[in-house]
């Protein structure tokens, strides 16, 4: 058996243990989730992963043939690649839009508000990277 002192020894022990693994886990959890990616962007192991589980569930729902669902998951890998390029070819275009409101909204401020406004973050539109 155990004295007082050192259950309580062993108690502070569990608590650091517990206290650090709630941290690691929180820590973690923060990092994926707000600094990994962009949100809106998923990363090409996520889409990969999404894919993956699409291609499963189509294989259940419709009882696909290996050959099928090879020829399924070809499909899907040549459409990710096109919207990617799609997107790519887009950008350009689309910041050049989001740039184009943003000077015609500063042309309607006055001066006090353009200095305002100029330390607003710009923010690209979602899916872009600037």
């Amino acid at each position: 058996m155990m004295s007082g002192r050192g259950r309580a020894a062993l108690m502070l022990v569990v608590v650091a243990l517990c206290s650090g693994l709630a941290g690691a886990a929180i820590e973690r959890l923060v990092v994926q989730r707000y600094f990994r990616r962009p949100p809106g962007r998923p990363s090409p192991e996520q889409q990969a992963e999404h894919r993956r589980e699409m291609l499963d569930e189509m294989s259940k729902v419709l009882d696909l043939t290996p050959p099928q669902r090879a020829g399924i998951d070809s499909i899907m890998k040549r459409t990710d690649s096109t919207l990617r390029a799609i997107r790519h070819e887009m950008q350009p275009r689309t910041i050049a839009e989001f740039e184009s409101s943003r000077n015609e909204i500063i042309a309607r401020l006055d001066s006090a508000q353009r200095v305002k406004f100029a330390k607003i973050p710009k923010r690209s539109p979602p899916g872009f990277r600037r």
